[in-house]
């Protein structure tokens, strides 16, 4: 750690002691577990390599996640080049007022000049003004329902409210994956009609998805938000899919779970309503500061352009809600002082599904966060779980036992599966999913026994075992048939091994 950040830090670390009432630094593992419901099926067990179901990092290891070293790497994974980044250093983090660039009110007249009266009017202008510096957009309070997309050519970008408190300032939508392509442009369309060409091209993107698969947007034309713009920042306001939010998500229930279906592929022909507020693809040093996030599943979506370029974002003093995989993707984002809430209007809940490189650095790291819930009955059962590591886009699985005669998953230039038989490619297999709390507190509804879940059931083609590390990624390739030297070109196994799933410093709310 720099000394500057170190010096930050401990300004910090004063409050949270009050806040979050922390265990002293003498109590490196997480307090004794007390005895909790029956499991569910998705548990993750104790590994060999691990002997427990809640690996702890030791304090040398901890030392490893402060947010200066996290937030230091970026590029290639296994080849990152060394770029500091100190957010809370920025203005946005120390609340530095700015001049806007631009406005936006819903209730003043708009001049399509300095004045706006919707949030995607004012970021195409900014896109196309051709400006090198950043842009400041202040949004009024008020409720903003409208999709915002900032292109990556702009400028950088941020976006800003000036309400009493985040929600003051809100930006919401209401779409889903099943969405249909009709649908999005019938609802959204006109407001790209006239916006600039690289926003334009964007919006072109969700319709080329939706025509190119199942007619439907898909979990990744849902995002209320989408951001591909390096160096985007915003502060003090909401973003929300309101997707089920004034009905409640616990019709959706089926279309996660297998309901009872006890066949190999329990969610074929099953619909699907994922609702993303907000997308980060592909941008680098995104930082959020005091912002509510606002959905049920995959709330939260931090996508790298590539599942092997390290792309970061940091989310400081905030708030995100949801119910499944409500924070995913293979980015490297450090949450701090944040409060990450589950929502038990379903049976079941993940907050993380990170699908991480095996050679990137770091997934997903909370520090010094609040993991809350609603009091619903689900999550009192305390069953919840902290994540479940992506197996993403996986068509069939070479882990577990399928009862299916002549069943086979061998690797292949794509990932596809025709009864009996289905390849899947290394980079499926290589997303192991990263993820670490550290100095938290973490509510009753996380299971206290085995918080990390496997993905989806045994016996079933979506099936992945929690693996806590890389030897637990090494002995599973082993195990399925897969020689990581000729298979994967992989030299050596790493010593010690890389943690994947860990804590450090928790404290467990009774």
């Amino acid at each position: 750690m720099t000394a500057r950040a170190a010096r930050l830090a401990a300004l910090i670390a004063a409050p949270l002691a009050v806040l979050f009432a922390q265990p002293s630094v003498g109590q490196s593992q997480a307090q004794p577990a007390t005895p909790a419901a029956a499991d569910s099926s998705t548990a993750a067990r104790a590994t060999a390599s691990t002997g427990t179901a809640r690996p702890q990092l030791s304090a040398a290891q901890a030392a490893q996640y402060s947010y200066s070293e996290v937030l230091k790497y970026a590029g290639p994974s296994g080849n990152e080049r060394i770029d500091p980044w100190d957010p809370l250093a920025d203005p946005l983090a120390k609340g530095a007022a700015f001049t806007p660039t631009y406005i936006v009110d819903a209730g003043a007249k708009a001049d399509g000049v300095k004045t706006f009266s919707t949030v995607q009017a004012a970021v195409s202008r900014a896109a196309g003004a051709g400006k090198a510096e950043r842009v400041y957009i202040l949004i009024k309070p008020g409720v903003y329902k409208e999709l915002v997309y900032v292109p990556a050519g702009a400028a950088p970008i941020t976006l800003y409210g000036d309400g009493a408190d985040a929600a003051a300032t809100k930006i919401t939508a209401k779409l889903d994956a099943a969405t249909t392509g009709a649908s999005y442009t019938a609802q959204y369309g006109a407001q790209f009609a006239t916006a600039a060409p690289s926003v334009q091209a964007m919006h072109a993107i969700v319709k080329e998805r939706a025509a190119a698969g199942n007619g439907n947007v898909g979990t990744f034309g849902s995002m209320t938000v989408w951001v591909q713009n390096n160096g985007f920042q915003a502060r003090n306001l909401t973003i929300e899919n309101g997707y089920n939010k004034d009905t409640g998500n616990a019709r959706e229930e089926c279309g996660e779970r297998p309901c009872g279906k006890t066949d190999i592929n329990p969610q074929k022909n099953v619909v699907h309503h994922q609702a993303v507020a907000l997308q980060v693809e592909g941008a680098d040093k995104v930082q959020f500061e005091n912002i509510r996030l606002i959905g049920f599943q995959d709330t939260l979506f931090l996508r790298a352009a590539d599942t092997r370029v390290t792309v970061r974002s940091f989310f400081n003093k905030s708030y995100i809600e949801g119910d499944v995989d409500f924070i995913f993707g293979d980015s490297t984002a450090y949450f701090h002082q944040t409060e990450i809430k589950s929502l038990g209007d379903r049976s079941t809940s993940y907050v993380g599904a990170p699908n991480t490189n095996h050679k990137t650095r770091y997934g997903l790291v909370f520090d010094h966060c609040r993991f809350t819930h609603d009091g619903s009955p689900f999550a009192l059962a305390g069953k919840f779980y902290l994540a479940r590591q992506w197996f993403h886009n996986s068509r069939c699985t070479p882990y577990g036992k399928i009862p299916l005669a002549g069943y086979s998953c061998v690797m292949g230039q794509t990932s596809q599966f025709q009864s009996p038989a289905g390849t899947i490619t290394p980079t499926v297999l290589e997303t192991v999913g990263k993820m670490a709390v550290l100095n938290s507190r973490i509510g009753a509804h996380i299971n206290r026994n085995t918080p990390w879940s496997d993905w989806n059931r045994s016996g079933t083609l979506s099936y992945r075992p929690a693996q806590f590390n890389s030897d637990d990624y090494w002995a599973n390739l082993k195990a399925a048939g897969f020689d990581p030297a000729k298979d994967l070109g992989y030299t050596t196994q790493p010593a010690p091994a890389d943690s994947y799933l860990a804590e450090y410093n928790n404290t467990y709310e009774q």
